[in-house]
């Protein structure tokens, strides 16, 4: 089996080549993302505003497969620590006696069956949920001509996800890192192709941008499937043997860990309602900033991604030291990048938001968002790291309660009283406050937490 051993030399070189591939990989797709907002742009403001109104919903899908992935990475990358510490490691024989190819196989036969049945419903409910949001009935065959071509794509993207989630818990980061990067440049090519209608292709504009998105998913899943088969990360036969036991497993971590990420884009969804109040320049101008600070974040969003096989493998193997440093280095890593990203939005955020769209009140809210929100990205990746630590160390209850206490407690109490105060412009200092407070929280609770059960570990040895 193709597995890497995580346990062994340095902790920054370590996370450094875990993380390396996730960013290529991670930072692409979300420039890839920018830049087709930046194609939706030159279309209308309509456009970008439908586009935005999707978010909340797209944000539902990922995190429910996404939390099937932090399960599965979960459960993987403490069995191979387990099996290190043991000294009783052994290959896989393709005859399904691998604990390891068992959990990922059933993974994928899990995410699959719950994203058909899941974006079967969110379609049906396409028309009552954007009213509800505030979005006008002018804009429903916008979001419908994107929505319609989406959600079935669904069903590819999320277990292509989970197929990188077996691959780095595993250890190996380099192939899903590469895997997303090209299949990124794929959906840039496609993108204005599909949205404008070159080379002879129909304008098909936000269906277009759909069309492109699923043609790459399909690729990246089939990539995905044969680099896994090929290294033995998933059984060969017996594929639905012992799958209740291993849905089990994957689900305790991943239950918890799908309500924490929920949690995100219900929020974003009130959050989007309470910005619809100021019109569809508002809710185009919140969409672009998202977008934006999408790519101001990618770097911590791929260390996040690392951090949990990393923090994984050596709990399984017992090795508390490094978890504490690896989870410290990471703590600091967001800091630094945060200040970094910080001074560039506040004062150029209107120059960057206009390359996306140039309507001036477009601008101005995106502007407003990157000069407040920013400030709080450090503590942001905190928090983030805190969470993927609890939920690797089979802890997701901490994790969901963090997001819970953040966004439900702080977040829309806080913004629904500043937008009262002071407008949009109080959306954007809730949203920064709840990132401090929660950062410090977090970082603090993950501390205490790992603490007692070394301790508890000690004793039990």
């Amino acid at each position: 089996m193709s597995t890497h051993d995580l346990t062994q030399g340095r902790v920054s070189g370590s996370l450094a080549r875990l993380t390396a591939p996730m960013m290529a990989g991670v930072s692409s797709s979300i420039l890839v993302q920018m830049l087709e907002m930046g194609f939706i742009g030159q279309l209308s403001t309509a456009h970008v505003a439908a586009i935005t109104f999707t978010f909340p919903l797209v944000m539902v899908l990922t995190s429910i497969a996404l939390g099937i992935s932090i399960g599965t990475s979960s459960v993987i990358a403490r069995s191979v620590g387990n099996r290190q510490v043991s000294t009783e490691l052994t290959p896989i024989s393709g005859q399904g006696g691998d604990e390891v190819a068992r959990l990922g196989t059933h993974s994928l036969i899990l995410v699959f069956i719950l994203m058909i049945v899941i974006s079967a419903l969110c379609w049906l409910a396409i028309d009552p949920l954007f009213l509800a949001m505030g979005a006008s009935p002018e804009l429903l065959p916008l979001i419908h001509s994107y929505l319609d071509i989406y959600l079935p794509s669904t069903v590819l993207f999320t277990t292509a996800m989970i197929c990188g989630s077996i691959m780095r818990a595993n250890g190996s980061a380099n192939t899903p890192g590469a895997i997303m990067t090209i299949g990124a440049l794929v959906n840039l090519i496609l993108d204005p192709i599909f949205i404008f209608g070159w080379f002879g292709f129909p304008a098909m504009e936000l269906a277009g941008a759909a069309t492109a998105m699923t043609l790459t998913r399909f690729g990246t899943l089939l990539v995905s499937l044969w680099y896994i088969n090929a290294d033995n990360l998933v059984l060969r036969e017996a594929h639905f043997a012992g799958w209740l036991r291993s849905a089990k497993r994957i689900l305790h971590v991943g239950v918890p860990a799908m309500a924490t990420n929920l949690i995100g884009p219900v929020t974003a969804a009130y959050i989007t309602f309470l910005i619809a109040d100021y019109g569809e320049a508002a809710v185009a101008g919140f969409g672009v900033a998202n977008r934006i600070e999408a790519v101001a974040a990618m770097l911590m969003f791929a260390l996040s991604g690392s951090i949990g096989p990393f923090v994984g493998q050596n709990w399984g193997a017992h090795m508390v030291d490094r978890v504490r440093t690896g989870v410290t280095a990471s703590y600091l890593f967001c800091l630094g990048w945060g200040l970094l990203v910080t001074l560039p939005l506040f004062f150029f955020g209107a120059e960057i938001a206009s390359l996306i769209d140039a309507s001036a009140p477009v601008i101005a809210v995106a502007a407003m968002y990157l000069a407040i929100v920013p400030l709080s990205y450090g503590l942001w990746g905190v928090l983030m790291m805190a969470s993927a630590s609890f939920n690797a160390l089979g802890k997701p209850l901490p994790s969901t309660a963090l997001s819970f206490g953040r966004m439900v407690v702080i977040y829309i109490p806080l913004a629904t009283l500043l937008n009262d105060l002071y407008g949009y412009v109080g959306i954007f200092i809730a949203t920064a406050l709840s990132n401090v407070l929660f950062g410090l929280v977090g970082a603090k609770w993950f501390s205490r937490r790992l603490s007692l059960m070394s301790r508890q570990l000690a004793h039990q040895s």
